[in-house]
């Protein structure tokens, strides 16, 4: 058997998303997190689990604005091999040459710009959701991806589960016929302003807050 291809990530912020150690209780039914199996803890997993034996996931690097001690706690928390690099800013985290691809982590707000850091850095990308606060932002960064030659997503879990999968060779094999109309509900009943006070980046306009994006 030949040797898995190995991936080498970068991990751009170390906040929820990215974060093992998530707050959020365990969906009984799905066994995970209520919102996604985080991150990191999962890149790591071994991959014979998942059946795939050709790639293999390892983290390189990671990166807090705020200091490299958050970062190193971070590396500790997820159980990172020690070859694992800790740094105290993006700009470090582009420049290892370790890295292949970057996960970026930040508030969407943010993300255009660490996205385009990456990419002038010569790194692929995967982008957490949203992928940028509107339409321009989104064609410059495929733009520059494109004209580099990287590789860019955005992180949306839910295209990659089964059922989803299901659903859409259902609807292209003809099982359902020529599809007009699709009529979807994503929602829950918090109410958000009580919940994360308005000046929260959830509510918070001014930095991309609010349902269409957040």
């Amino acid at each position: 058997m030949s040797c898995p291809h190995v991936i080498r990530w970068g991990i751009l912020a170390t906040g929820y998303i990215a974060d093992c150690e998530s707050p959020y209780p365990r969906n009984p039914l799905l066994g995970q997190s209520d919102l996604s199996i985080v991150f990191v803890k999962d890149l790591i997993l071994d991959p014979s689990t998942r059946d795939v034996a050709d790639v293999k996931h390892e983290v390189k690097a990671v990166a807090s604005s705020s200091s490299a001690d958050r970062a190193k706690k971070f590396i500790q928390d997820c159980k990172v091999s020690r070859e694992c690099a800790a740094y105290g800013s993006y700009e470090e985290l582009v420049k290892d040459k370790n890295v292949d691809i970057v996960y970026v982590a930040t508030p969407h707000s943010h993300h255009y710009q660490n996205t385009m850091l990456c990419l002038e850095a010569g790194k692929h990308v995967l982008c957490e959701k949203a992928f940028t606060t509107n339409a321009a932002q989104a064609r410059k960064l495929v733009e520059t991806a494109k004209a580099k030659n990287l590789f860019i997503m955005e992180a949306v879990w839910t295209r990659f589960f089964p059922l989803s999968l299901h659903v859409r060779k259902f609807i292209e094999d003809g099982n359902l016929g020529a599809v007009y109309r699709v009529i979807a509900d994503n929602s829950f009943g918090d109410n958000v302003e009580q919940k994360y006070g308005t000046s929260h980046r959830m509510i918070n306009m001014d930095l991309a807050g609010g349902c269409l994006l957040d």
